[in-house]
């Protein structure tokens, strides 16, 4: 099941593979309820970082670009007993004492910004920064500590909050934003305003959009997946993300399309279920965009 875009004016030889993230907040601790202690009442659940870690480093060895910890990553299930907002930048910077490559953590700038460029301090873990509805100052003035200290940083934001902000000082201030909006048509125009906003300040950016997937056999079998995966509330993580359920060849779709479209640059996977869609996406869907890119360079030549 793929969104059906225009075709793109592009000629055939500018065809490029975008880069393909993954986000394992999924990985995280299970809570029966984030809104209430029901949960509390149980033995505490902690993450296996054991998998983590096996996931994460099969992530970047096949190729993805990066691994994201997201705001809703959690070490334990007793949230409501400790301060658990800086939960994805501890499993991150423990991830790098053991795995090279580019791991980001969620962070919400007002909250615990101060303490989270603490401890990525030398780390190489970078910074995802979440801006808050309407909040961009206090972001902004994270980013710029950030750069200061030569920490890697993007900034989070959903459709929402794009239009509740000042893109333009968002687009001068930032080389890579993080983009969660199921709209190709809405994507573009942020992206269109964000990169214009780079480029008059002398500097590219990229929009990395969010996509949330699952891949069977047949679309079929990917649906019915996806209706157990969201009985269970598996997906409560990609809430407000672009979707695809369906083939590889259904996700590579989708990718080309919003490329097409120019609704963004590279995609951050949100897999529906671990490690069923991790293997889709080294083992399906990335082999496949080379493909196609090779067999249109040859068509072309």
């Amino acid at each position: 099941m793929t969104i059906q875009l225009p075709s793109s004016n592009q000629t055939r030889s500018s065809y490029r593979v975008p880069a393909l993230s993954i986000d394992l907040s999924a990985l995280g601790a299970e809570v029966l309820d984030t809104d209430t202690d029901f949960g509390e009442d149980f033995p505490v659940e902690t993450c296996n970082f054991g998998r983590l870690a096996s996931m994460t480093s099969a992530a970047l060895t096949d190729g993805l670009a990066g691994v994201t910890l997201g705001a809703s990553f959690l070490l334990r299930s007793d949230l409501h007993l400790r301060d658990c907002r800086l939960d994805a930048i501890r499993a991150a910077v423990k991830l790098t004492s053991r795995i090279t490559g580019p791991i980001f953590a969620s962070v919400t700038a007002h909250e615990v910004g101060n303490a989270a460029l603490d401890l990525v301090k030398d780390t190489g873990v970078g910074l995802e920064i979440h801006i808050p509805h309407g909040e961009l100052d206090a972001a902004l003035d994270l980013v710029r500590r950030a750069q200061d200290a030569g920490t890697p940083v993007t900034v989070a934001l959903t459709g929402d909050t794009a239009q509740s902000i000042d893109l333009t000082k968002l687009g001068t201030a930032v080389d890579t934003v993080r983009l969660r909006e199921q709209d190709p048509h809405t994507a573009r125009e942020i992206r269109y305003s964000l990169r214009s906003a780079a480029l008059e300040a002398g500097h590219d950016l990229q929009v990395v959009c969010d996509l949330f997937m699952i891949v069977s056999a047949c679309a079929m079998d990917a649906e019915e997946r996806g209706n157990l995966i969201s009985a269970i509330g598996a997906d409560r993580y990609a809430e407000g993300s672009a979707r695809v359920l369906g083939t590889v060849h259904d996700v590579a779709d989708h990718v080309e399309s919003w490329l097409a479209l120019g609704a963004g640059d590279a995609f951050t996977i949100l897999p529906g279920s671990l490690p069923t869609d991790l293997a889709s996406t080294v083992c399906g869907v990335l082999p496949l965009l080379h493909a196609r890119r090779d067999a249109e360079a040859e068509a072309a030549a």
